[in-house]
Formats: C-alpha cells, structure tokens, sequence
C-alpha cells in the first residue's frame, strides 16, 4: 500500500527537525491546498485585493493606463513569486 503524501503545515518548525534541515524529502511527498482570492474595489479602476491564509496584498496600474501607481501591478506579483 503507497504511503499518502504529507501535510507540510502538519511538520515540525523546531531548527534542525524541519523539512529542509533533513538531507531528503519524504518519499510519499506532500500534498498542499492553496487558496487564493482577489477582488475588485468598488470606484478603484484598477486597484484589486487578494487575500490566501490570512494575508491580504493590493495590487494597481501606473497612471498611464488608468491606475493610481499606490501599489505593484499585478505582474510584479508574479516576478517577485519567481524569485522567491
């Protein structure tokens, strides 16, 4: 019988027993559920908020298409999740 993959939030977070302080991953892997919503702002052309696991990020356009420039634009997001 194949093992089920792992919970990687169900892990420890003590240094030296995490996940990536052991020299290889679990054979079965790990299973993630990730949500991510975004909206519009009601009178904000181009302003968006999204929001994944309690945590919320706005998004905008420059100027010369019709946003205010108070934020990154939206594909900045995606360059900095990239990098990271």
């Amino acid at each position: 019988m194949e093992e089920k993959p792992l919970n990687p939030f169900e892990q420890s977070t003590v240094a030296g027993e995490r996940i990536t302080d052991k020299p290889e991953l679990p054979r079965q892997g790990f299973a993630m559920h990730l949500v991510a919503d975004a909206e519009t702002i009601e009178g904000e052309a181009h302003l968006k908020l999204g929001k994944s696991r309690g945590f919320e990020v706005y998004s905008d356009e420059p100027p010369h298409i019709g946003g205010t420039n108070k934020f990154p634009p939206p594909m900045s997001y995606l360059a900095m999740g990239i990098g990271f």
